[in-house]
């Protein structure tokens, strides 16, 4: 297919039945194209296709072996540098043919020859007639800096300015806005556009399709060293460019090169994929990793090496298996599959992730998928302390009405037993009347559990210092901890964290995590506490991390341990400490959860936030 747009005015530059033969390899056939001043012409095709060939056959660096070529209605069977050069055509090469060890200045002017016997060999004028030309772009480059010292974006950059400086008539580009910065192609594309409206003809070799429609006038598409398309960019959609400059052309058309499908589809889409906010991976039909984006890649800690042409099971090491295996089972199915929460655990990080797997179709044909990974974590924690929050809250009101039932009949029960002892004789009746005592001190206790697990309202509040509190803490429980074999150790910070709270409930809750910990370790172990404080979305908070070596928590235990009544011994615990500790902290904004420390292969770690909530001149943490 060969369609060309005739235009109003003669053409600047075409080539007539242009050949050129590397050997036996026939590099471009037949080559029939017109180019136009005042355009953007952007050139297309597939690795090899000739594109290159072209642009330095047009530029006098290659002779090709048979054809005609026309500029300004002049007839040449070839063009040498020189007189390209002398014509206004010149050529940026994918390779940067500049010198290294020149400065800025000297690489953009030292080689003018309009300009080299003049001014310019003057170091100073030439620094600042550089400097004029990087400021009037807006390029904040020192003109006396060596080449060697940029990188390879501003490399490319002075490599365009210096034919820009020149005036060229024709400027060819092959593949080098690829090299650009995001920053410097949006400065150079205005520049672009500046030298097309004074008449320039601007030729472009890309594989960024977008480029094309961001900025081009028209489009040539060249396939195996051929013309196939030539037309305007406005009347050619983007996914029959992408097929005409890549798919594969076969004889018998029910068969695809698959491959070369997948390596097309990848080339076009890789500026839009790899800058996706979102963790993504592509694979191919053989369920191998074929491009990673930027965030799948910092989300997984991962190096190219790493992963690329290998089975997907390499991006999910470790205790993944049963998340690959439903991966790997939704892309055999091709079709759009979606899972919710799928627990991820990399670095002894556990996750919760959204997978989304997606098939690639070109027409009937599957040539790839595209995996999206969703970190939702966080969501899921709020979720799950949403619904804890709402359990609680139901339990509150029963364990309230609960509490005041019992509370009544105990007290009655209690006065019959004050009677007994004091005005019944009997040994042996005092001390059955000891023993009931004690029972109901006991029920007592677990009814004023209830009432405090209930009450949302605050009590007396008051400023205290939460490293201080630990330390009495500790002091009181050391001689238990001894004796059951714990070793306590605990680090502060370094400074005060003054809390406005009541200070017995705050006591209350590290009482209940010592309680805990003791439990978990029945034969002995180690506890460690620590304090500090940081500040999270404008609110200042102290964080207390409390760290046993016991025999940590069942996976499906973590996510109900902070119910009443919900227990994980077996002998009689209630289950109302860490209940009372959770409702205790709702009350001030702050936060518990609990983690095993799967890394180090036993212990369990409980993390609490405490918003400080100081008033100005109440103290310094």
């Amino acid at each position: 297919m060969n369609v060309k747009k005739q235009l109003s005015h003669p053409p600047l530059l075409s080539l007539k039945n242009i050949y050129l033969d590397y050997g036996q390899v026939n590099a471009l056939k037949n080559i029939r194209i017109a180019f136009y001043d005042s355009e953007i012409h952007a050139v297309v095709g597939e690795h090899g296709a000739g594109k290159s060939s072209l642009g330095m056959v047009l530029n006098g660096r290659l002779r090709p072996t048979s054809g005609t070529i026309l500029y300004k209605r002049n007839s040449h069977d070839f063009l040498t540098l020189d007189r390209s050069k002398a014509e206004g055509i010149n050529m940026v090469y994918q390779q940067i043919q500049l010198n290294e060890n020149f400065t800025v200045a000297e690489n953009l002017f030292l080689t003018n020859e309009r300009v080299a016997t003049s001014i310019y060999y003057n170091r100073k004028r030439l620094i600042r007639e550089s400097k004029d030309l990087l400021d009037k772009y807006g390029f904040s480059i020192d003109p006396s800096t060596p080449l060697k010292e940029l990188n390879l974006s501003d490399r490319a950059l002075i490599n365009i300015l210096k034919y820009v400086y020149e005036h060229s008539k024709v400027l060819i580009l092959d593949e080098t806005l690829e090299k650009l910065s995001t920053v410097s192609f949006e400065k150079v594309i205005p520049i672009l556009l500046q030298m097309k409206s004074e008449g320039s003809l601007i030729l472009f070799i890309t594989h960024r399709i977008d480029d094309i429609y961001h900025f081009a006038d028209r489009v040539t598409v060249i396939k195996n060293g051929e013309v196939l398309l030539t037309e305007d960019v406005r009347d050619i959609d983007k996914i029959n460019l992408v097929k005409v400059a890549y798919t594969q052309i076969s004889k018998d058309e029910s068969v695809m090169d698959s491959g070369k499908e997948f390596y097309t589809l990848l080339k076009y889409n890789e500026a839009i994929l790899k800058n996706l906010p979102v963790n993504l991976a592509v694979t191919d039909n053989k369920k191998c990793v074929r491009l990673v984006n930027r965030s799948c890649k910092r989300y997984f800690n991962l190096k190219e090496s790493s992963y690329l042409n290998r089975p997907i099971s390499c991006l999910f090491p470790g205790r993944n298996k049963k998340t690959v295996k439903l991966i790997e089972a939704a892309i055999e199915r091709d079709s759009e599959e979606n899972f919710y929460s799928l627990p991820l655990e990399m670095s002894g990080r556990k996750t919760a992730n959204n997978i989304k797997v997606l098939p690639i179709f070109d027409m009937s044909f599957k040539i790839g998928s595209i995996i999206i990974i969703e970190n939702v974590t966080e969501q899921e924690n709020l979720r799950n302390q949403m619904i804890l929050s709402e359990k609680l809250a139901s339990v509150g009101l029963l364990a309230a009405g609960v509490a005041h039932e019992i509370n009544n009949p105990l007290e009655v029960i209690y006065n019959h037993i004050r009677y007994l002892r004091f005005n019944l004789p009997g040994e042996r009746l005092h001390d059955t009347v000891n023993g009931l005592e004690e029972e109901i001190k006991y029920i007592a206790n677990i009814v004023s559990n209830l009432i405090t697990f209930s009450d949302s309202n605050r009590t007396v509040i008051e400023t205290f210092n939460l490293n201080e509190l630990i330390e009495s803490v500790i002091s009181f429980m050391r001689i238990t901890a001894k004796s059951r074999k714990i070793q306590i150790d605990f680090d502060g910070g370094g400074g005060d964290i003054l809390l406005r709270a009541n200070k017995n409930e705050i006591k209350q809750v590290v009482l209940n995590l010592f309680k805990n910990s003791f439990e978990a370790m029945p034969e002995g172990g180690d506890i460690t506490i620590d304090t500090r404080t940081r500040t999270d979305r404008g609110r200042a908070e102290a964080i207390l991390r409390f760290t046993d070596t016991g025999t940590g928590i069942k996976e499906e235990d973590l996510e109900n341990i902070f119910l009443p009544f919900y227990s994980t011994k077996e002998e009689g615990n209630l289950g109302l400490g860490l209940s009372v500790s959770y409702n205790i902290l709702n009350k001030y904004n702050g936060t518990i959860r609990a983690e095993n420390l799967t890394a180090a292969g036993a212990g369990c770690r409980f993390m609490i936030t405490i918003p400080k909530n100081l008033k100005e001149g109440e103290g310094l943490s």
